[in-house]
């Protein structure tokens, strides 16, 4: 008996799994179909990228007995890893013989761009059709599988809760392996499902999942020893709307209050389950720090104890129009998301090591294309913009993404279609942002001579290597030459684009970096580069600093 789950990715408010991330669908679906009782032998993965690298693969998905499709996007992303399956790659998937079940965040829905509606695609050649979990569907497909009886076919509707997920999630640690970017994945690990608003924001798809549903700690680092075990030593704390939500105190407001005291636990026990690498966070509700000010603030010191180094707290601001914010029922205004960078600001912008990164910074999200926009609102969005930097708060990154429609949203009924009326204000907002706030932004915060640790190496561009570190929003690091990819290493910044760093692997060994790269250094033309060649080899670094001063500003990452 052969069962493969192929992962077409998914991306939602609270869940990533485009590479390196793996998403915990897969994981879970995995984990239900040994619960059930199937051998771990028994159950494959793989992603659609590797699919389509790799042709021979489909072999794999013709010779399945059962077939899980796992895909979704409900948010616009733009990614370097991977590409999210197309419809015609859906269709192609629903032809194949065998029993073909798809679920996952496809549900609500199919678009795979910003400023567009969501339509419901036919999937009538899958057997069985995940209206509901999709790894509860797993479940109970292993129990027919190993009872011998008739698979179910037609719609699943039944949901999951987190004493599922507590014991599926664990239990799914083995499939990691088989990812394409194996071992260099990183894990989205789910605290709770669902949103503790009464009012949820007009466009979002969480609200779709009910109240919060929380998992318990154990539960949870139950799990991450597992994925350790496995080889996996990244995690990012992601799968919940709001991370000062988790077991937070009910109160009379709109927003909880968060639980320091078990936040702290959660983050501690994680910390010190073994070797992690990347420990982060996604998704923390400005309108909760905004509200409960001291008790967020102890959550969130507690978070930049813990936990590693670059790491993003994302905020919502969506829009800083106040008519927008009204009409969409959006979390926070302008001056509330303010005092929560003001105060991640306070507990988060330090550094570890000398030439490190920030341990945990604010995010902005800007979402374009929401009801009640108008030009003006470009303008009150740039305002805000310009007073973060007139008070001098450190941001680690600024996201403009344009509003997906899914039917059952409050969007759904306000807009026809989805479409960014103001086309030439979006433009300009943009163009505004990257120039005059993410580039100066960009420079305070990995100033030249800062060392960003584990770059892994991803993709060609040009001439250049692009990489990123396992995180939360990871910089964008360019490497003016071409290096062998899928391997790690350490780079110092030596510059700045809008959205990107330029880097040098360090150390840098004086007597054979190439011209290219000598040329990139601090202080160093090309002129400057060749003289520098001409008299390589170099004995020691005294007769090199000697010679040539200026290298004394990366005198640190230079070897002879």
């Amino acid at each position: 008996m052969r069962v493969v789950i192929l992962d077409g990715y998914v991306d939602e408010p609270t869940c990533l799994g485009v590479p390196p991330y793996i998403s915990t669908y897969v994981r879970y679906v995995a984990g239900a179909l040994v619960a059930a009782g199937l051998p771990e032998e028994s159950v494959s993965y793989v992603a659609i990228d590797d699919l389509r690298k790799h042709p021979e693969k489909e072999e794999l998905l013709k010779e399945a007995d059962v077939l899980f499709l796992i895909t979704g996007m409900t948010v616009p992303g733009r990614y370097l890893g991977g590409s999210p399956i197309t419809e015609k790659e859906i269709e192609r998937v629903g032809r194949l013989k065998g029993y073909k079940v798809v679920g996952g965040p496809i549900k609500f829905g199919f678009t795979l761009k910003g400023g567009t509606k969501a339509k419901s695609l036919p999937l009538g050649e899958f057997d069985l059709i995940c209206r509901g979990d999709v790894e509860l569907a797993a479940y109970y497909v292993g129990k027919y599988l190993v009872e011998g009886r008739e698979l179910p076919t037609g719609t699943f509707n039944l949901k999951r809760t987190a004493k599922h997920v507590d014991l599926f999630a664990p239990l799914g640690a083995f499939i990691v392996k088989e990812h394409f970017y194996f071992p260099h994945v990183i894990c989205e690990i789910e605290t709770f499902r669902g949103c503790e608003r009464k009012h949820h924001c007009s466009y979002c798809t969480e609200a779709f999942y009910g109240s919060p549903d929380e998992r318990s700690v154990e539960g949870i680092v139950k799990e991450i020893k597992a994925l350790h075990e496995a080889g996996v030593k990244h995690f990012r704390i992601g799968r919940q709307p709001n991370i000062l939500g988790y077991k937070a105190i009910k109160g009379d407001g709109e927003f909880p209050i968060p639980n320091s005291e078990v936040i702290c636990r959660l983050f501690r026990e994680v910390r010190n389950t073994g070797n992690i690498k990347t420990l982060h966070i996604d998704n923390v509700n400005a309108g909760t720090i905004s509200a409960h000010p001291e008790e967020s603030r102890k959550a969130l010191e507690c978070i930049a104890r813990y936990d590693t180094e670059g790491d993003v707290a994302p905020f919502g601001l969506e829009s800083a129009d106040r008519e927008v914010i009204e009409k969409n029922f959006l979390k926070v205004d302008p001056e509330g998301i303010k005092k929560a960078i003001r105060i991640v600001n306070e507990v988060g912008a330090f550094r570890e090591r000398e030439r490190g990164l920030y341990k945990l910074l604010p995010g902005i999200n800007f979402l374009v294309g929401l009801p009640g926009e108008t030009k003006r609102t470009f303008e009150e969005n740039r305002k805000f913009l310009e007073s973060i930097l007139e008070e001098e708060l450190l941001v680690r990154r600024v996201n403009i993404r344009q509003v997906m429609v899914f039917e059952g949203t409050p969007i759904a009924e306000m807009v026809k279609r989805a479409k960014t009326k103001h086309r030439r204000e979006f433009e300009k907002f943009k163009e505004w942002v990257r120039e005059n706030f993410d580039l100066p932004m960009m420079k305070k915060v990995f100033p030249v001579g800062t060392v960003i640790k584990n770059v892994l190496l991803e993709a060609y561009d040009g001439a250049h290597t692009l990489g990123r570190e396992l995180g939360s929003y990871p910089i964008l690091v360019r490497i003016p030459e071409r290096l062998e990819l899928f391997r790690t290493v350490n780079v110092v910044v030596v510059g700045h684009r809008e959205r990107s760093v330029i880097g040098i692997p360090v150390p840098i060994n004086i007597n054979t970096v190439s011209y290219k790269l000598l040329s990139y250094l601090p202080g160093v033309s090309k002129n400057l580069a060749s003289e520098i060649v001409l008299k390589r080899p170099f004995k020691s670094k005294e007769e090199l600093f000697s010679l040539f001063p200026q290298l004394q500003k990366v005198g640190e990452e230079i070897t002879v």
